[in-house]
C-alpha cells in the first residue's frame, strides 16, 4: 500500500554491495558509486547507468508498470530522451534483492541520460515553454499505454486525493479545491507519469536533454498531469519578482498546447489543481520530514516556495485565478453582457448595420445551423461562407494544424499555397492558368482591376445596374447597389441585368459610348455570374457571350464575379461561368473560399500577369498564408469527398419547386428563379419584404434581401442543406407568411 511506501524507510545498500549486485546480476564492471536524491527509495548512479532500487513496501505491480511505460515511451517517441531499462530483451530485468537490512526489495538497471536538474536554475520563458512543451510531449507518448496497477494506485502525491491526505490540515484549500477536483473525473484523462517537474528534467545548455523518474505514475486526468509541472515552475519563482509567475505561467501553457491543446473547462480547473499540489507538498513534506529526519534536506526543499506562491494564489478567487489561466491559454470566452450597446458604442453603429429588426446573438453554429445565446436554433439560408457548414471540424482540425505549426507569409514557398492553386486552376477552363491570391473577394476585385487597366489603358468601367464587388472606395464606385441617390461616377458606366435573354451588347455600347464622353476608355467589365444583387438572375449562354463579346468590342477585359455564386453553388462544374461555356478573361473568387477563413483570388490568363510584371510587383501579407490556403485546400477537400456541389443541384430542385407550390398559393411571393442553392423569390412590396424577413426570423430560418428595391428574397445556404433543409425552410416561410397575412 502506498501509505506503508511512505512510511518504510528508503532501501540501504553499501558501495561495496552496490558494485556487487551491478556486476552480478547485469554483467556491467563499476568503477565509481555515488547515491542520488530520492524521496522513498534507493537510486544510485553507477557508471552511465543507475541502480534503482524500490522501496521494500513497493508492490511488484506498480515497478512492472513502470518498466513497461518506459518501454512503451521508448518505443512510441524513439527520440524522447527518457532512461532505458537494462537487458531490454531479458524478461526478468527486474531483480529481487535484499538491502543490508535483510528487507527484500525490487531493483533495476536504467541508463542514464545528459545534463543537469533544472531545479534551482533560473527559470527563464524559454525553459518554461520547453517544461510545458516536454509535458505534453510525454502525455502524448503516453497515451496508448495500459496497466491496471495504474489505477489501483493511491498515491498521496495525486493532487485529486488532497482531501484524503489533509485530514484537518489546510481546510480552507481543501474546501476551496473540493469542486474543481470533483471536476477532474469528467475531464480526459489516463496513465501519465504525473511527475514532469524540474527536479526531473535535465538541461544541458539552456536545452531539455533529460526526463527521468517514472515512480509517480497513475491513472489521472491530463490537465491535473499539466498541474503538477505547472506548479513546479511557478514556485521557483523568486519573492522579487512576483510578475514573472505570470509570465512563466504563459510560457508553460504555451509550451505544451503547441503539442496538446487545452479545452476550457480543462483550464477552468487548472487553477485549483496547482492549489492542490503545492498543499499536498505541504502536507506531505511535513509528515515525511517528522518521520525521516535523515533526509530531510531533500523532503523540505520546496516548503518555503510552496507556501508563497500557495499565499499569493489563494488571494485570488477561483474565479479570477481561471479568468487568469483562461488569458494565458487563449481560451476565455467573450463577455456577452450588453453586446449591442457596446457594439454601437464601439464600431460606428449606424455606419456597420446589423441584421434584423432584434439582432442575433451567435453563439455557435454546426452545418446548416446557428444557434444564438438563448439557446434558439436557426436554420441558415443565407451565409454562403460557410459553403461546407458552419464549424465544419475538417476545416478547423486542418487550419488549427497549421496554425500550430506555421504562418506566415506566401514569399516563402510552402506546399499548402502551391498546391491550392493548382487545385483552384485545374477547376477552371484551360487558359485560366494564374492564380493570384487576396485575402477577400472586394481585394480580388481590386487586383483585377489593376491588371485590366495595365493590360489595355483603360480608366473606365462597366456594370450591370445594381451590381456589388466590394467595400473599397473603389469597388463601392463600382458597387451601384451600394449608391446613395445622386451618386454616378464618371468612370463607370452601367448596363443592363439579363432580361428574357436579352443580347447586353447594345446596352454596353452605349455604357462605353457614355463612358467616352466623361474621357474614360473601358478597362474592365464585371458582372456576378448569378447576378444575385440585381435580384438573382439565371442568364442564359448567349448573354455571358454577349458580355464577352461587347466587353473586347469596346477594348475592356470580361471579368467574371463568382465570389457570391461559385464555389459548386450551382452544379459540378464549379463556376456559374462555366455553365455558358464562355471563357471571361479573369475570375474573382471570395466569401467560401476558406469557409470563414478570410480568403479571396483572381484566376486569369498567364498573359495578363505577364504584362502587369513588366511594371509591377504583387504581393499582399495575409493572401494564401499557409493557414489560409490549409482552409481552402479544406474546404474543396469536403466539397469533393461529400460531393456538395452535385447535390446543390438535386436540393436546389426541390427548393425551386416548393417554392413555387408556395408562391402559387400566396399573393405575397412571385416569381422564383434560381440554379441550385442560389434562389431569388419576387415579394409584392418592400414594406412587405421586410416585414416577411422578420417574421422568417421569428420563425427560426435565417434569410436576406436583395434586389434594386430590396424586394427579393435571397436564399444561398450552406451546400450542406439537403431535402429535410428544404422542407424545414418552407415550413418557416409558410408560418411567416401566416404572421405577415395576419398582420
Amino acid at each position: 500500500m502506498i501509505d506503508d511506501v511512505m512510511a518504510e524507510p528508503a532501501p540501504v545498500l553499501s558501495a561495496a554491495r552496490v558494485t556487487t549486485l551491478v556486476a552480478d546480476l547485469w554483467g556491467v564492471p563499476v568503477t565509481s558509486v555515488r547515491p542520488l536524491s530520492s524521496e522513498r527509495d534507493l537510486n544510485v548512479l553507477v557508471d552511465g547507468h543507475v541502480l534503482k532500487v524500490s522501496n521494500p513496501a513497493e508492490d511488484r505491480a506498480i515497478v512492472d508498470m513502470e518498466v513497461a511505460a518506459m518501454a512503451h515511451v521508448a518505443a512510441v517517441d524513439p527520440t524522447l530522451p527518457i532512461p532505458r531499462t537494462a537487458n531490454l530483451i531479458d524478461l526478468n530485468q527486474v531483480r529481487a534483492i535484499a538491502d543490508d537490512l535483510g528487507r527484500p526489495c525490487l531493483a533495476r538497471l536504467i541508463t542514464t541520460v545528459p545534463g543537469d536538474g533544472l531545479e534551482g536554475q533560473v527559470i527563464t520563458e524559454d525553459l518554461a515553454e520547453q517544461a510545458g512543451a516536454t509535458a505534453a510531449r510525454v502525455a502524448r507518448a503516453l497515451g496508448g499505454f495500459f496497466h491496471p496497477a495504474a489505477g489501483q494506485r493511491d498515491l498521496d502525491w495525486d493532487v485529486r486525493r488532497l482531501p484524503a491526505v489533509a485530514g484537518p490540515a489546510l481546510p480552507d484549500v481543501v474546501a476551496r479545491v473540493a469542486p474543481a477536483l470533483e471536476r477532474c473525473a469528467a475531464l480526459p484523462g489516463g496513465i501519465h507519469h504525473a511527475d514532469v517537474t524540474l527536479t526531473n528534467l535535465l538541461v544541458t545548455d539552456g536545452r531539455v536533454t533529460g526526463v527521468i523518474d517514472f515512480g509517480d505514475m497513475h491513472h489521472t486526468a491530463d490537465v491535473a498531469d499539466l498541474a503538477v509541472t505547472l506548479t513546479s515552475v511557478l514556485r521557483n519563482t523568486s519573492e522579487t519578482q512576483v510578475c514573472s509567475l505570470w509570465e512563466l505561467a504563459g510560457a508553460t501553457l504555451r509550451g505544451y498546447q503547441r503539442l496538446r491543446p487545452l479545452a476550457p473547462d480543462e483550464v477552468d480547473v487548472l487553477g485549483e489543481l496547482v492549489l492542490s499540489r503545492l498543499a499536498l507538498s505541504a502536507i506531505i513534506s511535513g509528515r515525511r520530514a517528522s518521520a525521516h529526519p535523515g533526509n530531510t534536506a531533500y523532503i523540505t526543499q520546496y516548503d518555503d516556495a510552496d507556501t508563497r506562491v500557495l499565499a499569493l494564489l489563494m488571494e485570488l478567487s477561483p474565479a479570477d485565478l481561471s479568468a487568469r489561466l483562461h488569458r494565458l491559454a487563449g481560451t476565455a470566452p467573450a463577455t456577452w453582457s450588453s453586446v449591442r450597446a457596446r457594439r454601437d458604442a464601439a464600431m460606428g453603429g449606424p455606419v456597420a448595420p446589423l441584421f434584423y429588426d432584434e439582432p442575433l446573438e451567435i453563439v455557435s453554429g454546426a452545418g446548416a445551423w446557428l444557434t444564438s445565446s438563448d439557446g434558439t436554433r436557426y436554420l441558415d439560408a443565407y451565409n454562403n461562407v460557410a459553403v461546407v457548414g458552419h464549424a465544419d471540424p475538417t476545416v478547423a482540425n486542418r487550419v488549427a494544424r497549421q496554425l500550430r505549426t506555421v504562418n506566415t507569409h506566401s514569399r516563402y514557398l510552402h506546399p499548402e499555397v502551391v498546391e491550392l492553386a493548382e487545385r483552384l486552376v485545374a477547376t477552371m477552363p484551360p487558359e485560366l492558368d494564374t492564380v493570384l491570391f487576396t485575402t477577400s473577394g472586394t481585394e480580388a476585385n481590386e487586383v483585377a482591376w489593376r491588371l485590366a487597366t495595365e493590360r489595355t489603358g483603360g480608366s473606365g468601367a462597366l456594370v450591370v445596374e445594381h451590381s456589388y464587388h466590394g467595400s473599397t472606395k473603389w469597388m463601392a464606385d463600382l458597387s451601384s447597389n451600394e449608391w446613395p441617390p445622386g451618386h454616378q461616377p464618371s468612370a463607370v458606366g452601367r448596363f443592363h441585368a439579363p432580361r428574357g435573354g436579352a443580347d447586353p451588347s447594345a446596352s454596353i455600347a452605349d455604357a462605353a459610348v457614355t463612358l467616352a464622353e466623361h474621357g474614360h476608355r473601358p478597362a474592365l467589365l464585371l458582372a456576378d455570374s448569378g447576378f444575385t444583387s440585381e435580384g438573382v438572375h439565371d442568364a442564359p449562354a448567349s448573354y455571358f457571350a454577349g458580355l464577352r463579346d461587347a466587353a473586347h468590342a469596346a477594348g475592356a477585359l470580361f471579368l467574371a464575379d463568382e465570389v457570391q455564386v461559385g464555389y459548386g453553388r450551382t452544379g459540378p462544374l464549379m463556376w456559374r461561368f462555366m455553365q455558358s461555356r464562355v471563357v471571361p478573361d479573369l475570375v474573382t473568387i471570395g466569401k467560401p473560399m476558406g469557409a470563414g477563413y478570410p480568403m479571396g483570388a483572381v484566376i486569369t490568363r498567364r498573359e495578363h500577369v505577364d504584362r502587369f510584371a513588366t511594371h509591377y510587383e504583387y504581393f499582399s501579407t495575409f493572401a494564401a498564408t499557409p493557414a489560409a490556403a490549409a482552409a481552402g485546400n479544406a474546404v474543396l477537400d469536403v466539397l469533393s469527398d461529400r460531393a456538395l456541389p452535385a447535390r446543390a443541384l438535386v436540393t436546389g430542385e426541390h427548393l425551386v419547386s416548393r417554392l413555387r407550390t408556395l408562391a402559387a398559393s400566396t399573393d405575397v411571393l412571385g416569381e422564383v428563379r434560381g440554379t441550385g442553392l442560389v434562389v431569388g423569390v419576387d415579394v409584392v412590396s418592400r414594406p412587405v419584404a421586410r416585414q416577411l424577413l422578420q417574421a422568417l426570423v421569428r420563425a427560426g430560418a435565417l434569410a436576406g434581401l436583395t434586389g434594386p428595391g430590396g424586394t427579393v428574397l435571397k436564399v444561398r445556404p450552406p451546400l450542406v442543406w439537403d431535402e429535410n433543409h428544404v422542407d424545414h425552410f418552407v415550413a418557416c416561410l409558410t408560418r411567416a407568411l401566416d404572421q405577415v397575412a395576419a398582420g
